[in-house]
């Protein structure tokens, strides 16, 4: 990008505007996953509010030059920057605004989940999403939004009851069930990026109780088999107030446990979790009970920080989380593994290298919603297993991957973008793919947003 066309951006809008040789740069051009540090956008722009971001588009779209949003800056295959255009920063985009009456949440797209929460909990409310902290709301949101309370209140998106929205034609919509029903439908599910550039939503929150409960359940590496076919008939049929993960973790000797959250006391769960301690050799390794807020802090790995130091380091004042490197893929699992799907899980996490099979135990509220009453097509798998290592090569997760191929229903879960998936269309988006592009060629006739895994590329 030219020195002129710098400063004709920073007449356009009112945000700050960060060229490469500009102080601080460097810092705001990387993402979250330090893999895509060699990726350097051609500026970094951090629009004020809604109408800075219209005004933002209304400038690069009849310049051509591409634009790239940025929420939370988590996404897996780093489409949250490139090398040849402008990367639009919405952290300034943050406010959390309860509304008591209505017992609704107006939400900055930039806002990080760990805001949300904490900005909600004082009022006894929650909006489900995800439990890393610094993830932003859009992101989770506009793939679906599967986190430790989906099996009661439902994905991110089934709370959704409107958001704006900043097009390629350089409008600023606020679309609901009423007004643009059908790029409403799209927003929720049909991934960021597709269709412009949210600026805010507007959620339904749920009540939550005081206190709810952290668990976790070990088993000896022997009992692997057992363990994940207990928790397989049990997680995504058991009480819808729980939400679980099976993690089978490779690197020096294998290891399994299941750990998550219930939304209830912590005298409950030795009942509740009878299934997988009935396992050999199993034994309730935490069973820990706090503040609703304590426990989404604990599920971050925040345990005894602050909300403030809850965030990634020089991405929000105070924060000191480290940012990642990581690798990851998706699969889901829509009949219960038998033994030969259960032996390929194991040995994969007994091959050489670094990297956890996460399996998201499905079922509940998630399962409650039509596959096509939303652009989230996966409502009825029993649970989706995420293929992830911190500092893991590729290597370790395509040799895991490859071996639950057959034991597989061929789907994958597009907030774990995957970058080397051939098939992608039709493993995230399944029978909503068709309807998906024909609203993607409404809104967005000449496909001005669009990265490697865009709808209708």
């Amino acid at each position: 990008m030219s020195g002129s066309l710098v400063r004709r951006l920073r007449k356009a809008i009112r945000g700050q505007v960060l060229a490469p040789h500009d102080p601080g740069f460097a810092t705001a051009a990387h993402v979250f996953n330090t893999r895509f540090d060699h990726v350097f956008p051609l500026t970094v722009a951090r629009p004020v509010d809604g109408a800075d971001v219209r005004d933002a588009i209304r400038f690069t779209v009849p310049q051509g030059v591409r634009v790239r949003a940025r929420s939370g800056g988590h996404s897996y295959a780093g489409y949250s920057t490139l090398s040849d255009g402008i990367v639009l920063d919405l952290r300034r985009l943050n406010r959390v605004h309860f509304d008591k009456p209505s017992g609704r949440v107006t939400v900055g797209a930039g806002a990080q989940l760990i805001d949300l929460y904490a900005g909600l909990a004082p009022h006894g409310v929650a909006v489900p999403g995800g439990s890393c902290p610094s993830v932003g709301i859009a992101g989770v949101t506009l793939g679906g939004g599967f986190g430790l309370a989906g099996r009661h209140l439902g994905l991110t998106i089934d709370s959704l009851r409107a958001a704006t929205i900043v097009t390629a034609d350089g409008a600023l919509r606020t679309v609901d069930q009423r007004s643009h029903p059908d790029l409403f439908w799209a927003l929720r599910g049909g991934g960021g990026g597709n269709f412009g550039i949210v600026t805010q939503f507007v959620f339904q929150t749920h009540s939550v109780p005081a206190n709810s409960t952290f668990f976790q359940v070990r088993w000896p590496w022997p009992s692997a088999d057992e363990a994940i076919d207990a928790w397989q008939q049990w997680a995504p049929h058991t009480n819808d107030r729980i939400t679980s993960i099976l993690h089978l973790n490779a690197g020096g000797p294998a290891s399994i446990n299941a750990n998550g959250q219930y939304l209830g006391p912590a005298g409950d769960v030795p009942r509740l979790l009878a299934p997988l301690l009935s396992v050999p050799g199993a034994t309730l390794s935490a069973n820990h009970e706090a503040p609703f807020l304590a426990i989404q802090l604990l599920l971050a790995n925040c345990d005894g920080k602050s909300v403030a130091a809850c965030h990634t380091v020089n991405a929000a004042p105070g924060g000191t989380l480290r940012r990642e490197a990581f690798n990851a893929k998706s699969d889901y699992v829509a009949t219960p593994l038998n033994a030969a799907g259960r032996a390929a899980m194991i040995a994969a996490a007994e091959a050489p290298g670094r990297g956890s099979l996460l399996c998201d135990a499905y079922g509940g509220a998630v399962a409650r919603i039509d596959p096509t009453a939303t652009a989230f097509a996966h409502r009825h798998p029993l649970f989706c297993i995420q293929y992830y290592g911190v500092g893991a090569g590729a290597g370790w997760i395509d040799q895991a991957w490859t071996k639950l191929r057959p034991h597989v229903s061929g789907r994958a879960y597009q907030n774990y973008m995957d970058p080397a998936l051939t098939d992608w269309q039709d493993a995230y988006y399944a029978q909503n793919l068709k309807r998906l592009e024909s609203i993607r060629v409404q809104i967005d006739p000449h496909h001005y947003f669009n990265f490697p895994r865009a709808i209708g590329r």
